[in-house]
C-alpha cells in the first residue's frame, strides 16, 4: 500500500497503533481516516486541510482518492531520543469535497432525464471542472427529479443515483454512475 498527500509519500508515517480505515456507503461521499507518526528530522511536511490524500494498493489499484477535510490533529504520543513525539490524525473525503464546497443554484427540478444526462447537469451547475463526466452514460431515467434546497452536491447527487436505482463514485477526479 502507498499513501501520497500532495503528491509525497507519506506510507512509511503510518502510525501503526491506528489502523487505516476507508468508509463506503451507498451515494454518499467516501470517508479515509489514518494516523502519521511524523519522523523528527522533517523530511516529510505536516499535512494540512484541502491537500489531496491517495492510498494506492501495491498492484497500483486506486482504493481511495479525495482531500483532507479537517485540519489535521496533532496527538502528543511520548517522549524518543530526538524530542517529543506526536501522532497526526487525518480525516479525508473523497473527491466529491470539491463540489461540495460550492453552492448549488436553486433549481425547480427536471423531468424525465436519464440518470447520466442529470448528474452531468448537476456537475455542471457547480461550475467547477474538478470531475470529469465522461463515464456517466447510464440511461436509466428518472421521472421526477427536485433537489432540496441548500443542500450539498453529493447529497443531491446521491438522491439522483437513488431515484435511478445506481450507484455513484467519485475517484481519481472521474465521476462513475452504475446500476445496482
Amino acid at each position: 500500500m502507498k499513501i501520497t498527500i500532495k503528491g509525497q509519500d507519506y506510507t512509511v508515517a503510518l502510525d501503526a497503533a491506528y489502523p487505516l480505515t476507508i468508509e463506503r456507503k451507498l451515494n454518499e461521499p467516501s470517508i479515509c481516516q489514518l494516523w502519521l507518526s511524523l519522523p523528527s528530522n522533517g523530511s516529510l511536511a505536516i499535512p494540512s486541510r484541502n491537500q489531496s490524500l491517495a492510498v494506492t494498493g501495491d498492484n497500483g489499484t486506486l482504493y481511495f482518492t479525495g482531500y483532507i477535510a479537517v485540519s489535521p490533529l496533532p496527538e502528543y504520543a511520548g517522549l524518543s531520543i530526538e524530542g517529543p513525539l506526536y501522532r497526526i490524525a487525518i480525516q479525508a473525503m473523497s473527491d466529491e469535497l470539491l463540489l461540495d464546497q460550492l453552492l448549488m443554484p436553486a433549481s425547480s427540478g427536471t423531468t424525465g432525464e436519464t440518470a447520466g444526462a442529470l448528474m452531468t447537469s448537476l456537475v455542471s451547475h457547480t461550475g467547477s471542472t474538478a470531475l470529469s463526466t465522461a463515464g456517466l452514460t447510464l440511461s436509466a431515467a428518472v421521472g421526477n427529479f427536485v433537489p432540496d434546497k441548500g443542500a450539498p452536491w453529493s447529497k443531491s447527487a446521491g438522491l439522483a443515483a437513488s431515484q435511478a436505482r445506481a450507484a455513484y463514485r467519485a475517484v481519481n477526479g472521474a465521476l462513475t454512475l452504475a446500476s445496482v
